[in-house]
């Protein structure tokens, strides 16, 4: 018979000598975060393998929709590794090491491709005119990850921007001859699309793909509106520009001050299928009113990630200078917004006035 250990000091049973601890429920999970891929290099070599093996496992598609089945066999791979959402560095090497892994073995070329976060549709809504030197450049971003469509409304162009985009890509193209005015081409775009997220980009600004994932990923995890946090790019407040201290006037207001001077006025920025139908896609030619509509209608609006889109902005005769016409136009958007959300929440919105008893001059 095993005779049991004792402690000599007070009689208690003590574990013989190489047994194992039980591990707790804590513990485990410490056990199991340790284990997770902690660098980008970890990462797209744990990418590498999962690609590998899911080309040995996985047939490959009889209608030729190659990415949309990928995207599928990522999104199952990537529910067991959670991604952390100030690391996407790590997501992108990831997806690059998958794709890397999956072409070594099927021998299909997928390198290029940049892969979702969510079996959702995804569709891209992009306003056009004169941009025939950078809106190829756009679509190719575009191009690299399985979206639902692509829709361009081309608008008042007087270059060959229409002929570039039917001729050169697989996007609906929407042609109108004349200008429709800021914003409307996006509201337009929005009308013709049915898809679960959808994600706005301007054809005049060069966006990689990877840096649109986060805005994609927001939506997918539980928001509504996924803005772009620009204010990081902004100088202190006393140099800030009438347009952006407005924006922030609209954001205060609502009791959203963490959202700076973020606003939809900017791309790139992606809504749910949920916002389209709470704000209402005509809302969406005025941005800043769509926007207030969101917040003052309780839909989850974040700042996921920034694009710095203010030293990249184009400049010309209509945006130049402290006051223009377009500056004018995006503060009068502001007014209309208040206004807007004033008829919701009163005039005072959540800014009640308990000291003044105005009732004895009524």
């Amino acid at each position: 018979m095993k005779r049991k250990a004792v402690s000599s000091r007070n009689g208690r049973l003590r574990r013989p000598l190489g047994a194992l601890r039980p591990r707790s429920k804590k513990s485990s999970l410490k056990f199991a975060l340790r284990s997770l891929p902690r660098t980008p290099v970890d990462w797209k070599a744990w990418g590498e393998q999962a690609g590998r093996e899911d080309a040995l496992h996985d047939p490959k598609p009889e209608d030729g929709n190659q990415k949309k089945l990928l995207n599928d066999l990522w999104v199952t791979r990537i529910k067991q590794k959670p991604f952390n959402d100030r690391a996407w560095k790590h997501y992108w090497e990831a997806v690059k090491g998958y794709l890397i892994g999956y072409s070594l073995v099927s021998g299909i070329n997928v390198k290029d491709w940049m892969l979702l976060p969510t079996q959702r549709t995804v569709s891209v809504v992009i306003s056009v005119m004169n941009e025939e030197a950078t809106v190829m450049n756009v679509l190719h971003q575009l191009q690299r990850m399985p979206l639902e469509e692509i829709i361009v409304v081309v608008n008042g162009s007087g270059d060959s921007t229409f002929q570039k985009v039917r001729k050169g890509s697989n996007a609906i193209v929407v042609h109108y001859s004349e200008p429709l005015g800021y914003d409307v081409g996006r509201a337009v775009g929005s009308k013709l699309t049915g898809a679960d997220i959808v994600l706005y980009v301007d054809g005049d600004m060069t966006v990689a793909a990877e840096q649109l994932i986060p805005f994609i990923a927001a939506i997918e995890r539980g928001a509504d509106v996924a803005l772009n946090h620009i204010s990081p790019y902004l100088k202190t407040y006393t140099h800030w520009d009438g347009v952006s201290k407005v924006k922030k006037l609209i954001n205060v207001s609502l009791c959203r001050s963490d959202l700076g001077a973020d606003s939809l006025t900017a791309v790139p920025h992606a809504l749910s299928r949920k916002a389209l139908d709470t704000i209402g896609i005509e809302q969406l030619m005025v941005p800043p009113k769509a926007q207030a509509l969101a917040l003052a209608k309780g839909l989850v609006v974040t700042a996921p990630w920034s694009v710095d889109v203010i030293t990249t902005n184009r400049v010309n005769q209509h945006n130049a200078g402290a006051h223009n016409s377009v500056s004018d136009m995006i503060i009068g958007d502001h007014i209309e917004a208040l206004h807007a959300v004033q008829k919701l929440g009163g005039a005072r919105l959540s800014f009640t006035d308990l000291i003044r008893k105005r009732s004895y001059l009524a």
